[in-house]
């Protein structure tokens, strides 16, 4: 009876180191998923994978929603929200809101990425920049979510709301590239030059045209609406008629920027800093 008890013992251990391998497969798998999205990918896994199936993840699937787009989609006029919106395309939504979480996803490890280059010339700034684009394109993933959801939640002003912080907090970052990349390249804040000046050029100047064009808008509005100087209200009021004078106009405009900003930023940043 003792030998038949003994021989019973390795058969009952064997699903227990059957098990150690496949944990630790997990665990590798996991290890890996988390420094994917942490940003340590290649310079070529962006420019050739993640960002290009971003972008058609993206606009690809909001352009075949706007062709079957119940009462016509005016890109003008019309707003990305409606063809996510459960009560303006009750049958299309679902495509372009799973093609925007999917593009958010797949250009996560840019804000890693992006933290990584330049962590070497200013770390807090660097940092800074890589948790505003996360947060940025984390924050738009829930506010398609929150669409989706609305008719069971409610919340109707939830989705605007979270959109438009994504959208600001994703230009503090570019603010933030470009403030590392002005330091870089000036000796007296201590710059090395590091980096190449064309990509500061191209960080300020796709960084600065956008916000000096809303904020002239603004300025028109003010001066001419609130103030009262007819100059400022007769040009206001040239620019209501046009594309410039709608959000749609600049959701999409916006849009273009960030992914510009996205590949060029991975196109001219060095491979090392340091």
């Amino acid at each position: 009876m003792s030998k038949n008890k003994q021989r019973v013992k390795p058969e009952e251990n064997k699903p227990r180191t059957a098990s150690k391998p496949m944990s630790g497969h997990l665990s590798l798998m996991a290890r890996s998923i988390q420094k994917h999205f942490a940003g340590h990918v290649s310079k070529t896994a962006l420019l050739t994978t993640l960002l290009p199936l971003s972008f058609v993840s993206l606009f690809g699937t909001l352009i075949a929603a706007a062709f079957f787009f119940p009462t016509g989609y005016d890109w003008r006029v019309r707003v990305v929200s409606t063809l996510i919106s459960p009560r303006d395309n009750p049958q299309g939504c679902w495509l372009p809101s799973i093609g925007i979480m999917a593009a958010m996803l797949l250009a996560l490890p840019f804000a890693g990425y992006v933290a990584q280059r330049l962590h070497a010339i200013t770390p807090r700034l660097a940092r800074s920049a890589g948790l505003t684009f996360a947060f940025s394109f984390v924050l738009m993933l829930l506010s398609v979510a929150s669409q989706l959801a609305q008719p069971g939640i409610g919340l109707q002003w939830l989705h605007e709301f979270l959109a438009r912080a994504s959208a600001g907090i994703f230009s503090l970052g570019m603010i933030c590239c470009c403030v590392c990349a002005l330091k870089d390249r000036f000796r007296c804040f201590g710059g090395q030059g590091s980096l190449p000046a064309a990509l500061a050029f191209y960080w300020v100047s796709l960084t600065l045209l956008p916000i000096g064009c809303l904020a002239s808008l603004g300025a028109l509005m003010l001066l001419g609406h609130q103030a009262g100087q007819m100059w400022a209200e007769d040009l206001r009021q040239s620019f209501r008629h046009t594309m410039l004078w709608q959000l749609a106009f600049w959701e999409w405009i916006g849009a273009g920027v960030a992914f510009t900003f996205l590949a060029g930023s991975v196109l001219l940043l060095p491979v090392s800093c340091w």
